[in-house]
């Protein structure tokens, strides 16, 4: 027989809940950011359509891109105006800023660019 008590192996029970509680916590933050994901990608998508459309015609460009938000229904975050020429490159850069709780918030930046 074996004396005196064996060495507990396992998790406790305080830390199951810790490792729960974080899960949720990153579950939690990729609900509230995962759509404004999508939406980045449907406005580098709108960004490269209007560029090919509108050639070099930069206002053409902005008025095919604002049509292409339209379209998406992107309504908030970025706007035709946004977009900058920087030599050969348009882009367009916007941030998003998320509640998650109380006064805790998360800031997105996003940059789209469609070189000539």
């Amino acid at each position: 027989m074996k004396q005196g008590w064996s060495k507990q192996q396992g998790m406790s029970l305080w830390s199951v809940l810790a490792i729960i509680f974080a899960v949720l916590i990153i579950f939690w933050i990729a609900i509230k950011a995962g759509p404004e994901y999508l939406e980045a990608t449907e406005v580098q998508k709108c960004l490269e359509d209007a560029k090919v459309g509108g050639g070099s015609n930069f206002a053409s460009v902005q008025q095919r891109f604002s049509a292409c938000l339209d379209v998406n229904g992107i309504r908030e975050g970025v706007t035709a105006k946004d977009i900058a020429l920087r030599g050969n490159t348009v882009s367009v850069s916007w941030k998003k800023q998320l509640p998650i709780a109380g006064n805790a918030s998360l800031l997105l930046e996003f940059e789209a660019q469609a070189p000539k």
